[in-house]
This record gives C-alpha cells, sequence and structure tokens, in this order.
C-alpha cells in the first residue's frame, strides 16, 4: 500500500503481481518520523459509505494527498469531489495538497501526464509502483509545505 510505503512500514511499493488492489477500509493511522517531525498519516477511504466520518478525519489536517486512477471511469469526479471536501472546506491552500494519478502497471515513459483542469495549479504526478523515489521525494515536499503553513488555513 502506498501509505504503508511513504511512511516507512514498507521497503518498496507492492507489485501489480501481488495481487488486486485493496481500497482501505475505513481510516488507517499511522505515526512516523520525518525532517518535519512528527506525522499522523491518515490513510482513509475515499468511498462515500464512509463519508460520515470525513469531518472527523480531516480535522485538524495540515495536508491532503489525494490518490485516484486516472484510467477509473468517473475517478475525475470523485477526484473533484475529494478536492471540495478535504481541501477547500477544510480551508487548505494548493500548496497543501498533492496528487497522485497511481497504476499499478508501468507507464509508457514518452507519455505526458496532465491533471484534470481543476487541479492544473496543485502538484500533481502519474506515478506506478515504479515510481517510488519520486513519491517519497514529493511526499517530504507536502510534509513540508503543510508543516510549514503556520497560519495553514486561507
Amino acid at each position: 500500500m502506498i501509505s504503508n510505503f511513504l511512511a516507512g512500514h514498507a521497503e518498496a511499493l507492492p507489485t501489480p503481481d501481488l495481487g488486486k488492489y485493496s481500497p482501505t477500509e475505513g481510516v488507517r493511522i499511522m505515526e512516523f518520523e520525518s525532517d518535519s517531525g512528527t506525522v499522523e498519516l491518515w490513510d482513509a477511504s475515499g468511498d462515500h459509505k464512509y463519508e460520515n466520518c470525513w469531518g472527523a478525519i480531516m480535522n485538524e489536517a495540515d495536508g491532503v494527498l489525494l490518490i485516484y486512477n486516472p484510467d477509473a471511469a468517473g475517478q475525475d469526479q470523485q477526484l473533484a469531489d475529494w478536492y471540495e471536501y478535504f481541501v477547500r472546506r477544510n480551508g487548505l491552500r494548493d500548496e497543501q495538497c498533492l496528487i497522485f494519478a497511481h497504476r499499478q502497471n508501468v507507464v509508457n515513459s514518452g507519455e505526458r501526464f496532465r491533471p484534470p483542469p481543476l487541479f492544473q495549479r496543485i502538484s500533481a504526478a502519474l506515478t506506478t509502483t515504479q515510481s517510488g523515489k519520486d513519491m517519497k521525494n514529493m511526499f517530504a515536499n507536502l510534509l513540508t509545505q503543510a508543516g510549514g503553513a503556520g497560519g495553514r488555513r486561507k
């Protein structure tokens, strides 16, 4: 799982041959140390059946990492819904948000990624199980942005 990898609880991202994608059920909370200090990473399900819990999950959040599958139908709209709920409603700035358009399979090296139009000002990347180092670097930058957001709200 991506959250385990980013929190340092796994050496590498799981490869596609390790089985089918398994979404988070509800929420998992991981705590770890980073250059930005102690971090609580809340891995929350984007499934609308958990929407009643989202208010508590986003309470006092300093940053948001949104992960979606750019190849799945309806994911652009779901990403927009998550952004509205977790970033805008929480009063976070775009610098406190990071988007991973994640695919299980390797991406064509010449392929260019363009996030949906709503997200042009947000740091975003097309990621795969081969993108571990880049993902960790982008996540570390998000932690710096979120941690340095003294007046974290708009």
